[in-house]
């Protein structure tokens, strides 16, 4: 029997593309004062824009987008044929291999003292996920960069929109009010070292044993010691959202009404309770 869908928090992202949900009390309260001006005086450009866009989403039914139907039958095919569809490169390997020294570099710049990686698996009704780190009054996530330049140092505001959302998923599981999403800038493992120099040993058109000096250049780019911590880890903290995880709760069950649809008649779906 299929249990009943409930979306990784990491996957968020993918199911809250398309059409947003239902307007907010406060949207309907701005759509009803603009609608109510609207027929006395003229509206400014900004104001018919913002009129134009809540009339959109009060009258359009929210809509799966296709990447989140294409989420929804990744997950299905999971559960059908008892497999798990992985997704690895040398970015996510990085990132998993030097979670630990991303961690150590978060303790270290906000003085958290000895902490360690959190291994509770939580879900409710709707969603499920394992943040890295979980304190007292916040919930985080560590990112490793793959190099400085793909280190967000000059970014004022979270990148990944995805990540922004994993971290609301995070904060309704663990009844926390605060999240962060620290990017680290990390020295690579010596395998990934390894292999990237062979790679630009092998495109530079040589053959044979990689000479010394290559090892040494992709050594020096990859590795950062003489880097102040302080540089080597960007931090954004959000609050909790509310609005964000009725979101949530109306497209799991969206998702859970298109599984439905596609599952082969072959297949038993466990119903809601």
């Amino acid at each position: 029997m299929i249990p009943q869908f409930k979306c990784r928090a990491s996957s968020l992202g993918k199911i809250l593309g398309g059409a947003l949900g239902k307007p907010t009390e406060k949207q309907l309260a701005t759509l009803a004062e603009l609608e109510e001006k609207a027929a006395t005086k003229p509206l400014t450009e900004k104001q018919q824009s913002t009129l134009a866009e809540l009339i959109a989403k009060r009258d359009n039914p929210p809509q799966l987008s296709d990447g989140a139907k294409t989420y929804c039958e990744e997950w299905l095919k999971e559960q059908i044929y008892n497999r798990r569809k992985e997704f690895s490169n040398k970015f996510t390997e990085k990132g998993t291999i030097c979670e630990p020294q991303g961690i150590e570099l978060v303790a270290s710049q906000m003085n958290y003292g000895m902490i360690a990686k959190n291994e509770q698996h939580f879900e409710n009704e709707y969603i499920t996920g394992t943040p890295d780190l979980l304190l007292p009054n916040i919930v985080e996530d560590i990112k490793n960069s793959w190099s400085v330049f793909t280190f967000p140092l000059f970014a004022n505001t979270l990148p990944n929109s995805d990540y922004f959302f994993q971290l609301q998923g995070y904060m309704w599981l663990t009844d926390r009010n605060k999240a962060a999403v620290n990017y680290c800038l990390i020295d690579a493992p010596i395998e990934i070292m390894d292999r990237e120099a062979r790679s630009v040993w092998f495109k530079a058109g040589y053959d044979g044993d990689i000479d010394i000096s290559c090892y040494d250049e992709v050594y020096a780019k990859m590795t950062y010691p003489e880097i102040p911590d302080t540089l080597k880890i960007k931090r954004f903290e959000f609050d909790y959202n509310h609005e964000i995880i009725e979101v949530i709760k109306e497209r799991v069950l969206l998702c859970r009404e298109y599984i439905k649809l596609i599952t082969p008649k072959e297949v038993e779906l466990k119903q809601a309770a």
